[in-house]
């Protein structure tokens, strides 16, 4: 009698070990590569993209967590601090991007940086390749060298680290802040009467009447 029990125990047991063994195996696997946002968030050289991200106030933050998929030139740290520094006294941090026109050119420096409905890995991108970003303007893509995105000014960014995979995209960390032509306008002082004079050699004469006359008029 004694060995029947047992036998049942032992039965019940192993049966409730299958159950258990198939419910685990139909249990849905959870995915826990992290979008775009927070791969960010992870990485120490990209805390000032975050915090741009933050500072432009335009929902980029919300945006690079959903499903997209995007393609993301992310710059590093080092690249903001010479954005900064290149922009004179005036911008010392990104704090200083304060007003909602500065926000407004930061969230355009921002989406410069973003191409909307493509994972591009490097495997995807070609010499010479126009690609059109979130922001509206292009950038081009070089291979001479290396892998290298042009934008509206002289100096190439080089990609440092590429097919960073996140779930919503993919994301290539870049040695340099780029920037679309509307925003180099938008950033450049327009030269006063004075200073357009002096830059046309026809009006030399006129620069010169302006000093001789010596009355303030310069």
């Amino acid at each position: 009698m004694k060995t029947k029990i047992y036998l049942l125990l032992i039965l019940s047991l192993s049966l409730f070990t299958l159950s258990c063994s198939d419910d685990d195996d139909n249990q849905p696997m959870v995915d826990t590569t992290p979008n775009i946002v927070e791969a960010a968030m992870a990485t120490g050289d990209l805390s000032l993209l975050v915090d741009a991200l933050v500072q432009a106030d335009a929902g980029l933050v919300d945006l690079l967590q959903t499903n997209g998929p995007f393609t993301v030139f992310a710059p590093t740290n080092e690249a903001f601090a010479n954005l900064l520094d290149s922009l004179g006294d005036d911008y010392n941090s990104l704090a200083d991007f304060d007003t909602a026109e500065e926000k407004a050119l930061l969230a355009d420096i921002l989406t410069y940086h973003v191409v909307a409905g493509a994972a591009a890995y490097s495997t995807d991108l070609s010499d010479g390749q126009m690609i059109e970003t979130a922001q509206g303007e292009s950038i081009t893509v070089s291979l001479t060298g290396g892998v290298f995105i042009q934008d509206a000014t002289d100096t190439d960014a080089q990609v440092t680290a590429a097919d960073v995979a996140t779930s919503n995209g993919v994301v290539h960390i870049i040695n340099k802040v780029i920037l679309p032509q509307s925003v180099i306008d938008a950033l450049t002082p327009m030269p006063n009467i004075v200073e357009t004079a002096m830059a046309v050699a026809d009006l030399s004469l006129l620069v010169d009447a302006l000093v001789q006359a010596d009355a303030g008029l310069v």
